[in-house]
């Protein structure tokens, strides 16, 4: 065998082995996509159940029986507008504070309303 066919050879061999280092991302990148999609499908379920607490809260003629619902002025972190929550707003704000430095982020403030 010669130098050319020996490095050609070795070439072939690279090439395969980056073939299957390539499927084995797009694997693992689809199975990530599947799980972002999960948690947006669960993020949207939340949404919805929650927001139908609210309103629920809301019909209620007994106001003082649902205090997290009191909405008041709360400025959003990333543009600095003042906006309209429920009570229960700063819950949201500290959760997704505690889980966003638990994944890694700085100044997870920066990063939600």
């Amino acid at each position: 065998m010669t130098a050319t066919e020996f490095e050609l050879t070795e070439l072939r061999a690279e090439l395969e082995r980056l073939r299957d280092e390539n499927a084995e991302l797009r694997a693992e990148i689809e199975e990530m996509q599947r799980e972002a999609d999960l948690d947006a499908c669960h993020a949207a379920g939340l949404s919805a159940q929650i927001k139908a607490l609210i309103a629920e809260g809301d019909r209620c003629p007994n106001k003082a029986a649902h205090p997290l619902l009191v909405r008041g002025p709360y400025t959003n972190s990333m543009t600095g507008e003042t906006m309209t929550k429920t009570a229960a707003y700063p819950l949201y704000r500290e959760a997704f504070d505690a889980e966003a430095r638990e994944l890694g982020f700085e100044s997870p403030e920066n990063l939600r309303a």
